[in-house]
């Protein structure tokens, strides 16, 4: 398991730097990452853990699709996630979306009292979703009239749902 620990921190580490300085999170982390995963976990546990890796792989790739496609989240986020599945396996992907996507949701509600600018960046989603469920209007989601003020590195939310998820397997178990 300290294998498995020290490369997910690893790819992590290299993420969260990539994404804060330039705004991608680079193919040369991901990609070594899951091949990384891929062997640690053949290694580990066999055929089945090179399953379990594969599997993990393609759950994000499938469930995250829509929100790349949308813009809510960038490719790199995606093949992050693809990545701490290789590495940590499926079941523990599953829960990391799902508190990385509550972490995130706690940093932007952060970010937008930080910058007073809640009720403008919730009406803006409101019209969003509006123009997107009642007029089918299908469009990305993006800035407004150039604004930068929603904006913030997803890779920090995956990094807070791997702890979380990490700390809920040691005290619940997964």
């Amino acid at each position: 398991m300290a294998i498995k620990l020290t490369v997910l921190f690893i790819t992590l580490i290299l993420s969260v730097y990539f994404d804060y300085k330039y705004l991608k999170i680079k193919n040369f982390i991901v990609y070594p990452a899951m091949l990384a995963g891929f062997l640690i976990n053949l290694i580990m546990s066999g055929t089945g853990g090179l399953k379990d890796s594969f599997l993990g792989i393609i759950v994000p790739f499938i469930t995250l699709f829509l929100f790349y496609a949308l813009g809510f989240l960038g490719a790199g986020d995606v093949k992050l996630f693809s990545a701490i599945a290789a590495i940590m396996g499926i079941r523990f992907v599953i829960y990391c979306m799902a508190y990385s996507f509550l972490f995130g949701g706690f940093l932007a509600l952060l970010i937008m009292i930080k910058r007073k600018n809640f009720f403008e960046r919730f009406k803006k989603l409101l019209l969003y979703l509006r123009d997107l469920f009642i007029f089918m209007k299908l469009e990305k989601y993006q800035e407004f009239d150039g604004e930068k003020s929603g904006f913030f590195r997803f890779s920090y939310a995956v990094s807070g749902g791997v702890a979380i998820t990490l700390i809920h397997q040691l005290t619940i178990g997964l």
